[in-house]
Protein backbone atom coordinates (compact mmCIF):
# COMPACT_ATOMS: atom_id res chain seq x y z
CA UNK A 1 0.00 0.00 0.00
CA UNK A 2 1.46 3.56 -0.84
CA UNK A 3 1.87 6.00 1.50
CA UNK A 4 2.48 9.71 1.34
CA UNK A 5 6.28 9.97 1.51
CA UNK A 6 6.79 12.94 4.32
CA UNK A 7 8.72 11.82 7.27
CA UNK A 8 6.09 10.65 9.28
CA UNK A 9 8.27 9.26 12.20
CA UNK A 10 10.64 12.60 12.21
CA UNK A 11 7.13 14.88 13.04
CA UNK A 12 6.29 12.54 15.59
CA UNK A 13 9.56 13.56 16.91
CA UNK A 14 8.80 16.98 16.51
CA UNK A 15 5.51 16.46 18.47
CA UNK A 16 7.59 14.72 20.93
CA UNK A 17 10.48 17.60 22.17
CA UNK A 18 7.25 20.09 21.07
CA UNK A 19 5.40 18.51 24.13
CA UNK A 20 8.38 18.21 26.42
CA UNK A 21 9.71 22.09 25.77
CA UNK A 22 5.82 23.30 26.43
CA UNK A 23 5.99 21.50 30.36
CA UNK A 24 7.70 24.93 32.07
CA UNK A 25 4.02 26.48 31.24
CA UNK A 26 1.25 24.85 33.26
CA UNK A 27 -1.76 26.75 32.69
CA UNK A 28 -5.28 25.37 33.83
CA UNK A 29 -6.28 21.59 33.20
CA UNK A 30 -8.56 22.25 30.56
CA UNK A 31 -6.63 25.06 28.72
CA UNK A 32 -3.61 22.45 27.79
CA UNK A 33 -5.79 20.69 25.24
CA UNK A 34 -6.88 22.02 22.18
CA UNK A 35 -10.60 20.74 22.53
CA UNK A 36 -12.73 17.78 23.63
CA UNK A 37 -14.68 16.22 21.81
CA UNK A 38 -17.95 15.20 22.92
CA UNK A 39 -20.29 15.65 20.24
CA UNK A 40 -20.77 15.70 16.39
CA UNK A 41 -20.07 19.77 16.70
CA UNK A 42 -16.60 19.04 18.70
CA UNK A 43 -15.83 16.91 16.08
CA UNK A 44 -16.37 20.29 12.95
CA UNK A 45 -14.46 22.48 15.61
CA UNK A 46 -11.66 20.16 15.80
CA UNK A 47 -11.71 19.82 11.96
CA UNK A 48 -11.45 23.57 11.79
CA UNK A 49 -8.82 24.11 14.29
CA UNK A 50 -6.68 21.83 11.82
CA UNK A 51 -7.71 23.47 8.99
CA UNK A 52 -6.32 26.64 10.82
CA UNK A 53 -3.25 24.96 11.60
CA UNK A 54 -2.18 23.68 8.22
CA UNK A 55 0.88 25.31 6.52
CA UNK A 56 0.18 27.43 3.83
CA UNK A 57 2.24 29.01 1.30
CA UNK A 58 2.31 32.23 3.43
CA UNK A 59 3.72 30.26 6.40
CA UNK A 60 5.89 28.70 5.00
CA UNK A 61 7.33 31.62 2.90
CA UNK A 62 7.52 33.46 6.89
CA UNK A 63 8.65 30.62 9.27
CA UNK A 64 11.90 28.76 9.21
CA UNK A 65 10.10 25.73 10.29
CA UNK A 66 8.85 25.44 7.24
CA UNK A 67 9.42 24.86 3.45
CA UNK A 68 7.55 24.22 -0.41
CA UNK A 69 8.57 20.87 -1.45
CA UNK A 70 7.05 21.04 -5.21
CA UNK A 71 5.03 24.13 -4.05
CA UNK A 72 3.11 22.16 -1.03
CA UNK A 73 3.96 23.85 2.33
CA UNK A 74 5.39 21.11 4.40
CA UNK A 75 7.57 21.03 7.88
CA UNK A 76 11.03 21.77 7.57
CA UNK A 77 11.99 18.63 9.49
CA UNK A 78 14.64 15.75 8.56
CA UNK A 79 15.05 13.32 6.08
CA UNK A 80 12.68 10.10 6.56
CA UNK A 81 14.64 7.24 7.54
CA UNK A 82 14.09 3.88 6.00
CA UNK A 83 13.00 0.85 7.62
CA UNK A 84 12.08 -2.58 6.04
CA UNK A 85 8.97 -2.88 3.91
CA UNK A 86 10.03 0.53 2.12
CA UNK A 87 10.27 0.53 -1.77
CA UNK A 88 12.63 1.87 -3.93
CA UNK A 89 13.46 2.56 -7.37
CA UNK A 90 17.05 2.93 -8.61
CA UNK A 91 17.03 4.97 -12.13
CA UNK A 92 20.19 4.58 -14.04
CA UNK A 93 21.94 7.27 -16.34
CA UNK A 94 24.58 5.38 -18.26
CA UNK A 95 26.48 8.48 -19.94
CA UNK A 96 28.33 6.25 -23.13
CA UNK A 97 31.95 7.16 -24.41
CA UNK A 98 31.39 9.12 -27.72
CA UNK A 99 34.05 7.54 -29.50
CA UNK A 100 36.77 4.06 -28.82
CA UNK A 101 39.70 6.79 -28.91
CA UNK A 102 37.60 8.29 -25.70
CA UNK A 103 36.91 5.32 -23.89
CA UNK A 104 38.65 4.40 -20.87
CA UNK A 105 39.94 0.97 -20.17
CA UNK A 106 38.13 -1.19 -17.56
CA UNK A 107 38.00 -4.09 -15.74
CA UNK A 108 36.91 -7.09 -18.22
CA UNK A 109 37.66 -5.27 -21.38
CA UNK A 110 38.95 -7.03 -23.46
CA UNK A 111 41.55 -5.47 -26.14
CA UNK A 112 43.27 -6.41 -29.33
CA UNK A 113 47.49 -5.22 -29.28
CA UNK A 114 48.80 -5.50 -33.13
CA UNK A 115 52.40 -5.58 -33.85
CA UNK A 116 51.90 -5.05 -37.68
CA UNK A 117 55.86 -5.61 -38.21
CA UNK A 118 56.50 -8.42 -35.32
CA UNK A 119 53.49 -10.10 -35.67
CA UNK A 120 54.57 -12.93 -33.29
CA UNK A 121 54.29 -10.17 -30.49
CA UNK A 122 50.39 -9.68 -31.32
CA UNK A 123 48.15 -10.94 -28.48
CA UNK A 124 44.51 -9.91 -27.42
CA UNK A 125 43.84 -9.85 -24.12
CA UNK A 126 41.59 -8.89 -20.82
CA UNK A 127 41.94 -6.16 -18.01
CA UNK A 128 42.44 -7.95 -14.93
CA UNK A 129 40.62 -7.16 -11.82
CA UNK A 130 43.94 -5.33 -10.51
CA UNK A 131 43.08 -3.47 -13.42
CA UNK A 132 46.64 -4.91 -15.61
CA UNK A 133 47.66 -6.67 -18.65
CA UNK A 134 50.43 -9.22 -19.21
CA UNK A 135 51.94 -9.21 -22.43
CA UNK A 136 55.16 -10.96 -24.18
CA UNK A 137 58.54 -9.98 -23.07
CA UNK A 138 57.83 -6.90 -20.67
CA UNK A 139 55.04 -8.43 -18.56
CA UNK A 140 52.20 -6.64 -16.74
CA UNK A 141 51.27 -3.32 -17.69
CA UNK A 142 48.84 -0.69 -15.89
CA UNK A 143 45.73 -0.79 -18.24
CA UNK A 144 42.91 0.61 -16.49
CA UNK A 145 41.86 3.96 -16.53
CA UNK A 146 43.97 4.52 -20.26
CA UNK A 147 42.08 4.86 -23.22
CA UNK A 148 43.23 2.69 -26.16
CA UNK A 149 45.51 5.37 -27.33
CA UNK A 150 47.03 6.15 -24.47
CA UNK A 151 47.99 2.08 -23.89
CA UNK A 152 49.49 1.85 -27.30
CA UNK A 153 51.99 5.09 -26.38
CA UNK A 154 53.04 3.34 -23.66
CA UNK A 155 53.29 -0.15 -24.90
CA UNK A 156 55.40 1.23 -27.97
CA UNK A 157 57.75 2.98 -25.54
CA UNK A 158 58.16 0.43 -23.89
CA UNK A 159 58.66 -2.14 -26.56
CA UNK A 160 61.34 0.87 -28.19
CA UNK A 161 63.78 -1.03 -25.67
CA UNK A 162 63.75 -4.33 -27.45
CA UNK A 163 62.25 -3.70 -31.24
CA UNK A 164 62.93 -0.35 -33.50
CA UNK A 165 59.63 1.33 -34.18
CA UNK A 166 57.02 -1.74 -32.70
CA UNK A 167 54.26 0.79 -34.26
CA UNK A 168 51.93 -0.73 -31.68
CA UNK A 169 47.88 -0.26 -31.69
CA UNK A 170 45.42 -0.98 -29.35
CA UNK A 171 41.80 -2.09 -30.29
CA UNK A 172 38.60 -2.58 -28.29
CA UNK A 173 37.14 -5.84 -28.86
CA UNK A 174 34.77 -6.11 -25.90
CA UNK A 175 34.19 -3.65 -23.32
CA UNK A 176 31.57 -1.72 -21.25
CA UNK A 177 31.16 -5.86 -19.97
CA UNK A 178 30.01 -3.96 -16.46
CA UNK A 179 27.36 -1.99 -18.15
CA UNK A 180 26.28 -4.82 -19.96
CA UNK A 181 25.70 -7.03 -16.85
CA UNK A 182 23.93 -4.38 -15.34
CA UNK A 183 21.44 -4.09 -18.45
CA UNK A 184 20.80 -7.83 -17.59
CA UNK A 185 19.54 -7.13 -14.05
CA UNK A 186 17.49 -4.10 -14.53
CA UNK A 187 14.25 -3.37 -16.46
CA UNK A 188 13.75 -0.40 -19.08
CA UNK A 189 11.43 2.09 -17.97
CA UNK A 190 10.45 5.56 -19.25
CA UNK A 191 12.86 7.27 -17.11
CA UNK A 192 15.60 4.96 -18.42
CA UNK A 193 16.72 1.75 -16.97
CA UNK A 194 15.47 0.84 -13.62
CA UNK A 195 15.21 -1.76 -10.74
CA UNK A 196 12.55 -1.56 -8.46
CA UNK A 197 13.83 -2.70 -4.93
CA UNK A 198 12.53 -3.36 -1.26
CA UNK A 199 14.13 -3.25 1.75
CA UNK A 200 14.40 -6.76 3.22
CA UNK A 201 13.35 -7.25 6.67
CA UNK A 202 17.45 -7.25 7.84
CA UNK A 203 17.29 -3.50 6.19
CA UNK A 204 19.33 -4.43 3.04
CA UNK A 205 18.87 -3.11 -0.30
CA UNK A 206 20.70 -5.32 -3.03
CA UNK A 207 21.96 -3.88 -5.98
CA UNK A 208 23.20 -5.19 -9.18
CA UNK A 209 27.06 -5.75 -9.41
CA UNK A 210 27.72 -4.35 -5.98
CA UNK A 211 25.62 -6.57 -4.04
CA UNK A 212 23.78 -5.64 -0.61
CA UNK A 213 24.15 -2.16 1.13
CA UNK A 214 22.34 -1.51 4.63
CA UNK A 215 19.25 1.00 4.41
CA UNK A 216 17.45 1.39 7.23
CA UNK A 217 18.07 4.28 9.16
CA UNK A 218 19.49 6.12 6.21
CA UNK A 219 17.84 8.93 4.63
CA UNK A 220 17.05 8.77 0.44
CA UNK A 221 20.35 10.60 -0.55
CA UNK A 222 22.52 9.14 1.98
CA UNK A 223 21.80 5.66 0.68
CA UNK A 224 22.09 7.65 -2.98
CA UNK A 225 25.41 8.71 -2.07
CA UNK A 226 26.89 5.44 -0.94
CA UNK A 227 25.54 3.62 -3.72
CA UNK A 228 26.94 6.14 -6.38
CA UNK A 229 30.33 5.97 -4.78
CA UNK A 230 30.37 2.16 -4.34
CA UNK A 231 29.26 1.94 -8.33
CA UNK A 232 32.20 4.45 -9.18
CA UNK A 233 34.39 1.57 -8.40
CA UNK A 234 33.03 -0.73 -10.98
CA UNK A 235 31.57 1.46 -13.82
CA UNK A 236 32.59 5.18 -14.21
CA UNK A 237 30.13 6.36 -16.94
CA UNK A 238 26.86 5.37 -14.43
CA UNK A 239 24.79 7.34 -11.63
CA UNK A 240 21.96 5.69 -9.81
CA UNK A 241 18.88 7.93 -9.19
CA UNK A 242 16.97 6.83 -5.94
CA UNK A 243 13.29 7.45 -5.71
CA UNK A 244 11.30 6.20 -2.74
CA UNK A 245 7.97 4.51 -4.10
CA UNK A 246 6.34 3.50 -1.00
CA UNK A 247 6.88 3.56 2.76
CA UNK A 248 5.40 0.79 4.96
CA UNK A 249 6.52 1.46 8.11
CA UNK A 250 4.73 5.11 8.78
CA UNK A 251 2.99 4.11 11.98
CA UNK A 252 0.53 5.42 14.94
CA UNK A 253 1.00 4.25 18.54
CA UNK A 254 -1.61 3.55 21.36
CA UNK A 255 -0.49 3.51 24.59
CA UNK A 256 -1.71 3.23 28.36
CA UNK A 257 -4.64 1.58 29.54
CA UNK A 258 -5.01 -0.90 26.32
CA UNK A 259 -4.18 -4.87 26.52
CA UNK A 260 -1.35 -4.40 23.50
CA UNK A 261 0.44 -0.93 23.98
CA UNK A 262 3.08 -0.54 20.74
CA UNK A 263 3.53 0.80 17.57
CA UNK A 264 1.13 -0.39 14.49
CA UNK A 265 0.85 -0.16 10.64
CA UNK A 266 -0.77 2.97 9.62
CA UNK A 267 -3.26 1.66 7.21
CA UNK A 268 -5.19 3.64 4.34
CA UNK A 269 -7.91 4.83 6.90
CA UNK A 270 -7.86 4.35 10.77
CA UNK A 271 -10.04 5.69 13.13
CA UNK A 272 -9.63 5.91 17.15
CA UNK A 273 -11.94 3.26 17.62
CA UNK A 274 -10.36 0.80 15.34
CA UNK A 275 -7.05 2.43 16.52
CA UNK A 276 -8.02 0.86 19.92
CA UNK A 277 -9.57 -2.31 18.79
CA UNK A 278 -6.45 -3.02 16.90
CA UNK A 279 -4.70 -2.65 20.09
CA UNK A 280 -6.60 -5.52 21.50
CA UNK A 281 -8.81 -3.57 23.16
CA UNK A 282 -9.21 -1.36 26.40
CA UNK A 283 -8.58 -2.80 29.69
CA UNK A 284 -11.07 -2.75 32.28
CA UNK A 285 -9.53 -0.17 34.25
CA UNK A 286 -9.08 2.16 31.07
CA UNK A 287 -10.58 6.04 31.71
CA UNK A 288 -12.48 6.36 28.15
CA UNK A 289 -14.28 9.72 28.53
CA UNK A 290 -11.09 11.38 28.25
CA UNK A 291 -8.70 9.72 25.69
CA UNK A 292 -5.76 12.04 24.46
CA UNK A 293 -4.73 12.15 20.87
CA UNK A 294 -1.25 13.99 20.06
CA UNK A 295 -0.55 15.08 16.64
CA UNK A 296 1.59 17.18 14.42
CA UNK A 297 1.36 16.06 11.04
CA UNK A 298 1.07 18.65 8.44
CA UNK A 299 0.20 21.12 11.01
CA UNK A 300 2.33 24.69 12.22
CA UNK A 301 2.71 23.77 15.81
CA UNK A 302 1.60 20.58 17.37
CA UNK A 303 -1.77 20.31 19.17
CA UNK A 304 -3.32 17.44 21.33
CA UNK A 305 -6.99 16.86 22.30
CA UNK A 306 -9.29 14.65 24.29
CA UNK A 307 -12.02 12.54 22.93
CA UNK A 308 -14.80 11.86 25.56
CA UNK A 309 -14.88 8.18 23.72
CA UNK A 310 -17.27 6.77 26.22
CA UNK A 311 -20.07 9.69 25.59
CA UNK A 312 -19.49 9.04 21.44
CA UNK A 313 -19.95 5.61 21.99
CA UNK A 314 -22.79 5.93 23.93
CA UNK A 315 -24.75 8.75 21.96
CA UNK A 316 -23.34 6.97 18.46
CA UNK A 317 -21.34 10.10 17.18
CA UNK A 318 -20.17 8.92 14.03
CA UNK A 319 -16.54 8.31 15.18
CA UNK A 320 -15.54 7.21 11.83
CA UNK A 321 -14.81 11.01 11.59
CA UNK A 322 -12.16 10.94 14.12
CA UNK A 323 -9.63 9.50 11.79
CA UNK A 324 -5.99 9.31 12.71
CA UNK A 325 -2.84 10.45 11.13
CA UNK A 326 0.74 8.86 10.83
CA UNK A 327 2.90 9.50 13.81
CA UNK A 328 -0.57 10.16 15.63
CA UNK A 329 -0.31 9.23 19.36
CA UNK A 330 -3.10 8.01 21.21
CA UNK A 331 -2.94 7.92 25.25
CA UNK A 332 -6.08 5.90 27.10
CA UNK A 333 -5.23 7.03 30.81
CA UNK A 334 -6.07 4.92 33.68
CA UNK A 335 -8.26 7.79 35.70
CA UNK A 336 -8.96 11.18 35.00
CA UNK A 337 -6.11 13.54 33.68
CA UNK A 338 -4.99 15.70 36.30
CA UNK A 339 -1.93 18.21 35.76
CA UNK A 340 -0.91 18.13 31.75
CA UNK A 341 3.12 17.68 32.79
CA UNK A 342 2.24 14.56 34.79
CA UNK A 343 0.46 13.58 31.81
CA UNK A 344 3.05 14.32 29.29
CA UNK A 345 5.53 12.37 31.88
CA UNK A 346 3.32 9.28 31.41
CA UNK A 347 3.46 8.96 28.06
CA UNK A 348 6.66 10.16 27.01
CA UNK A 349 8.70 8.68 29.74
CA UNK A 350 6.58 5.92 31.17
CA UNK A 351 4.63 5.07 28.50
CA UNK A 352 5.78 5.63 24.67
CA UNK A 353 9.77 4.90 25.36
CA UNK A 354 9.07 1.84 27.76
CA UNK A 355 6.98 0.22 25.01
CA UNK A 356 10.25 1.16 21.84
CA UNK A 357 13.98 1.80 22.06
CA UNK A 358 14.77 5.11 22.08
CA UNK A 359 17.24 5.03 18.91
CA UNK A 360 14.34 2.82 16.68
CA UNK A 361 11.02 5.02 17.47
CA UNK A 362 12.55 8.81 17.05
CA UNK A 363 14.94 10.75 15.29
CA UNK A 364 14.48 14.34 17.30
CA UNK A 365 14.58 17.17 15.87
CA UNK A 366 14.01 20.11 18.21
CA UNK A 367 10.63 22.26 17.18
CA UNK A 368 9.63 25.23 19.37
CA UNK A 369 6.48 25.03 19.84
CA UNK A 370 3.35 25.06 22.14
CA UNK A 371 0.40 23.97 22.90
Amino acid sequence: MKKRIWPCLCVGAALVVSLLCSCSHTPEREEQFALTVRTEEDVIKFHQLEDNLKITHEKAASHPDHKLVEDIPVPNVPAYRMGPGDVVEIVYHIRYERTPEDYRLEVQDKISITFPFHPQFSTTVVVRTDGKITVPVIGDVAAESKTPRDLAALLNKKYSAYISNPSITVALEEFNTKIDELKKAITTAPRGQSKIAPVTPDGRIAFPIIGNMQAEGLSLNELENMVNNRYSAFIRNLHATLILLEIHNAKFYVVGEVEKPGAYEMPQRVNLVDAIAMANGHKKSAFLREVVVFRNDGLERPIAFKVDLETVLEKGISHPNLTLRPADIVYVPRGPLDKFNDLVEKIFTKGLYAVFPFQTVFNIDLYAGEL
